[in-house]
């Protein structure tokens, strides 16, 4: 069982992930990156999000 998260805790969490979210469009956006890699990393912030969800650990 994890432990409860505060409120600011959940909110830099949800930061982080918009954060991540955005630049991995952008890179997208820009031609930094290959679609192939946009999706993969698309999924990598989305694994990384369900492994640490806040739902999940105030259970």
């Amino acid at each position: 069982m994890g432990k409860v998260l505060t409120d600011e805790e959940r909110e830099k969490r949800m930061a982080e992930d918009i954060w991540l979210n955005y630049f991995n469009r952008y890179l997208f956006e820009n031609g930094t990156i290959s679609e192939k890699e946009y999706k993969k990393m698309t999924e990598k912030i989305a694994v990384r999000k369900a492994k640490r969800s806040p739902e999940m650990e105030l259970g």
